[in-house]
């Protein structure tokens, strides 16, 4: 019976290495990733599963300071547990807890002499309940999903490729492209002629554009429903975060109909 429980423990061992596999990722000084030995500034060590989504700890280091700059925990791509980054003098800078990617419990900040700066409370649904904020320095961005302040994301085929390819990258590239694409009516009075059209639009926390103002307008009532619409008709974005919570973005995009 010893032998038997032995041998399932170990089988169940075996497996659990298996099924997870170190994996090493590069970024520049920026935080961005890097292709070249030139531009790398942080090492990551971390631990895929067989899906190739990060779990457990997401440890990463300046490569010659040897410091460790970054901690994290994963579950299946989500911040799960303790997240805690540090200066580059070993100071810590920020010390927060997640759960399923949303800042739950507390959430602090220090300056480069341990000052702390700010402090929130969260509750278990991450809504704030109590927050303090003295001026701070730390305004430096963040891997992943626990930035101070994240952008709106454009949804596209780009959302779909792991973080290693740049996701914000390639999903700004799509909205580029769709917002430089208007639609144009077949109207020989426009033939020959180029409109010009500024506007701003608003992403909600749904991560919908619910609202378009015109800035500067093209002279041609039609056309300015039309660039409306083409921003109106945009697929959804994730959404903006602010520590992690979405939050509504005020975007500015030009629109030219060139016929």
């Amino acid at each position: 019976m010893r032998i038997i429980v032995v041998l399932g423990l170990f089988i169940s061992i075996s497996f659990s290495l298996f099924s997870q596999q170190k994996k090493f990722m590069y970024f520049d000084e920026k935080w961005q990733i890097s292709k070249s030995e030139e531009t790398r500034v942080y090492t990551c060590d971390c631990f895929i599963d067989e899906y190739s989504k990060l779990i457990g700890k997401f440890s990463c280091y300046h490569d010659s300071l040897h410091v460790l700059v970054k901690e994290y925990f994963f579950s299946k791509d989500v911040l799960n547990g303790t997240v805690k980054e540090f200066y580059l003098n070993g100071q810590l800078k920020l010390s927060a807890q997640y759960e399923n990617g949303y800042p739950v419990k507390s959430w602090e900040e220090y300056d480069e002499k341990g000052n702390l700066v700010v402090t929130k409370s969260f509750e278990d649904n991450s809504k704030i309940i109590d927050y303090y904020n003295e001026e701070t320095p730390y305004n430096n961005a963040i891997s992943f999903s626990h930035k101070k302040e994240e952008p709106p994301i454009y949804s596209s085929e780009c959302l779909r490729i792991k973080i290693e390819q740049q996701r914000i990258a390639c999903s700004e590239a799509a909205l580029n492209a769709y917002i430089s694409n208007p639609p144009l009516p077949k109207d020989e009075k426009y033939k020959g002629q180029t409109f010009e059209c500024l506007l701003q639009y608003i992403v909600n926390e749904k991560g919908l554009v619910d609202k378009v103002l015109i800035l500067k307008s093209t002279g041609d009532a039609f056309l300015d429903l039309l660039a409306e619409a083409h921003l109106l008709n945009l697929m959804p974005f994730e959404a903006a975060k602010k520590y992690g919570l979405p939050v509504e973005a005020t975007l500015d995009a030009q629109i030219v109909f060139k016929f």
